[in-house]
């Protein structure tokens, strides 16, 4: 096992976030908001098995949902941020991503 750190980013605004990692439900929160000075709405690790590893994220009030499939071998940062035209993007790092 090792960590998949996720971190919920730009775009966020009042938002109720699901997020599954391998179909069970690791992240629920409502009144999601991202905090424009530091671009960061909330975050969480979870532990994940090596190997291929399936992320779902759902705003079900947005009717928006995005999966990413990551092959995770060590520490991961996912981070999730939604565009201006309402999509959910994901950015993978195997650094701890900078906040202000």
């Amino acid at each position: 096992m090792t960590l998949l750190h996720i971190a919920l980013q730009d775009g966020f605004f009042n938002d109720e976030v699901i997020i599954q990692v391998n179909g069970e439900e690791a992240f629920h929160a409502s009144q999601v908001k991202t905090r424009f000075q530091i671009g960061l709405a909330a975050s969480f690790e979870t532990n994940v098995p090596e190997g291929l590893v399936n992320v779902e994220v759902t705003l079900p009030q947005k009717k928006l949902a995005q999966s990413t499939v990551l092959e995770i071998s060590a520490l991961t940062y996912l981070g999730v941020s939604i565009t201006a035209d309402d999509k959910i993007v994901f950015h993978v790092s195997d650094e701890r991503f900078r906040y202000l």
